[in-house]
């Protein structure tokens, strides 16, 4: 994991690979979560015949504190998401998530806010 941003108190799973190239773009906040087998990819880079249709494109993955990435999730480059989120088994994060949402799906979408307003709704 050298290279990546860590904050405190983070648990990281099993076969979680970080990006190799610039694993420089990845920052994870305080207190959060990644279940085993994700993948966090802050590149891309098309092949030799397809690089002029998807040129190369690095940008940083912001995960906030507080977050739960759950087993099998994708995360690739220039996505945030916010602190205290919930991101569902085996989904690919491809836009930012804000604060306080659960997202699943492939390509992942927020389903529902979640918090404490939430939590005295259902009180």
């Amino acid at each position: 994991m050298r290279g990546v941003n860590i904050g405190n108190n983070v648990y990281v799973g099993y076969d979680v690979v970080f990006d190799r190239i610039h694993p420089e773009l990845i920052t994870v906040g305080d207190y959060s979560e990644i279940g085993d087998k994700c993948i966090f990819s802050a590149h891309s880079r098309g092949t030799l015949t397809t690089r002029h249709a998807y040129p190369r494109k690095m940008e940083p993955i912001e995960i906030g504190s507080g977050v739960s990435i759950t087993p099998g999730c994708i995360i690739i480059q220039g996505v945030t998401i916010g602190n205290d989120s919930i991101i569902g088994v085996g989904s690919v994060v491809s836009r930012d998530i804000p604060p306080n949402s659960l997202a699943m799906g492939y390509p992942a979408r927020v389903i529902k806010k979640i918090g404490k307003e939430e939590q005295d709704k259902e009180s």
